[in-house]
């Protein structure tokens, strides 16, 4: 009887080891985020991709009656410290540009975030994890 609570006990104390719950991951920006909006047309749609070596590409797109209406992409440098995103574009349409911005992170999530531009015009963009770098067609949109 002895060694049937032995054995009793020491599975018990094995299916709770493994039972218990690994932490999750920590929320990061690292990876590809889709929202939909800027501060003057709340029909762009764009994708952020921002790599662990801290650098960044957007895209930004409109569609119009299922045609491709306007089209930018940037790339750049990209920080995150204390709240605050940093993006600094040194290309834009693949040519040398600047572009510098900065948001308050006011939510981060593993499948979203919310960041509120910093500056004279405030928006509040809402972006969500997307596996890969890839636009919806046209055709599918406004």
């Amino acid at each position: 009887m002895r060694k049937v609570r032995v054995l009793l006990a020491c599975a018990l104390a094995l299916f709770a080891a493994h039972s218990i719950a690994a932490p999750a991951p920590a929320p990061t920006l690292v990876g590809n985020w889709y929202g939909i909006g800027q501060p003057n047309d709340p029909d762009v749609f764009y994708i952020d991709s921002y790599r662990a070596d801290g650098t960044f590409n957007s895209e930004y797109r409109k569609c119009v009656k299922g045609k491709l209406d306007y089209q930018q992409t940037q790339s750049g440098k990209w920080n995150y410290r204390g709240g605050v995103l940093t993006m600094n574009a040194d290309m834009i349409n693949g040519k040398p540009g600047t572009f510098d911005h900065s948001y308050t992170i006011e939510a981060l999530s593993l499948t979203e975030f919310q960041a509120r531009l910093r500056g004279p015009v405030e928006y509040l963009y809402v972006q969500n994890r997307i596996p890969k770098f890839e636009f919806p067609p046209c055709y599918l949109g406004v």
